[in-house]
């Protein structure tokens, strides 16, 4: 009996060997169009390109995953472990004993660093003398004479002090009659950084350097200038600092 599919290609034959060995889908055969063929061809390649891919992807994010889990262990060490400003030396280590427990702040023995250097510091001398009291002898009464020299103690004192400064623009009256000449000139304003600002040079550098190198909130440095009897308004400095960042603009591109 002729078949039915004329254009038909056999992909499978009867699976060769003895009863035993062979199972039952081996038994029976599977017939094809060349089209259905190609198809299943172009599908198996298909999905195994894309499975290899699925397989690059999962060590990638494997990786990923172990590098993230690390940086998670190292962050409580950073945030909680032990902190030193100062490298101690070898032998210092190998000569401290583990089982005594080690203190905050400066260790006994540890070599210091010393009193910091404040030679950069405006000094103003404060003369302190003896009460009249206690300048005589307590017994007899006779007075003391002054010794040559002092002794002195530095103490380091914070004074801020906001101020108004208040511009005194000169007026001249003219003494001649010539016609393009006005009668009375004035010297030209101070200059500002921001026109009719009455904010000056000193106030604007202490809020762009709390803002952008301290990261202090606006709101913050407006309540400690209110402590100095200086109100400010938080949208007057938000203001003025957006006007400030464009002249910085000439620079940045120079840079």
């Amino acid at each position: 009996m002729p078949s039915p599919h004329p254009n038909v290609n056999a992909i499978s034959e009867l699976a060769t060997g003895n009863g035993n060995d062979a199972t039952p889908l081996s038994q029976q055969s599977v017939v094809l169009t060349k089209q259905a063929y190609i198809e299943l061809t172009w599908q198996a390649n298909y999905w195994q390109a894309q499975h290899a891919r699925s397989v690059e992807r999962e060590a990638a994010l494997t990786a990923k995953v172990a590098s993230l889990e690390a940086t998670v262990r190292d962050l409580p060490q950073r945030l909680y472990g032990t902190k030193s400003e100062k490298s101690a030396d070898p032998d210092d280590a190998a000569e401290s004993s583990p089982s005594r427990p080690r203190h905050r702040g400066q260790q006994p023995g540890s070599k210091g660093h010393g009193r910091s250097e404040r030679s950069a510091l405006l000094v103003v001398p404060a003369r302190h003398d003896l009460s009249p009291a206690q300048a005589c002898c307590p017994a007899c009464g006779e007075a003391f004479a002054p010794f040559p020299g002092t002794e002195d103690s530095p103490i380091i004192e914070v004074q801020v002090q906001a101020h108004l400064r208040r511009i005194q623009r000169r007026r001249y009256q003219k003494m001649c009659g010539c016609p393009q000449v006005p009668g009375i000139m004035t010297a030209p304003p101070a200059p500002r950084v921001l026109p009719k600002s009455p904010l000056g040079v000193s106030l604007w550098t202490t809020v762009w350097l709390d803002k952008d190198l301290y990261g202090r909130p606006t709101y913050r440095l407006c309540e400690q200038r209110t402590h100095h009897g200086v109100p400010l308004s938080q949208g007057t400095l938000t203001d003025g600092l957006q006007k400030i960042a464009l002249l910085f603009e000439p620079v940045m591109t120079k840079l």
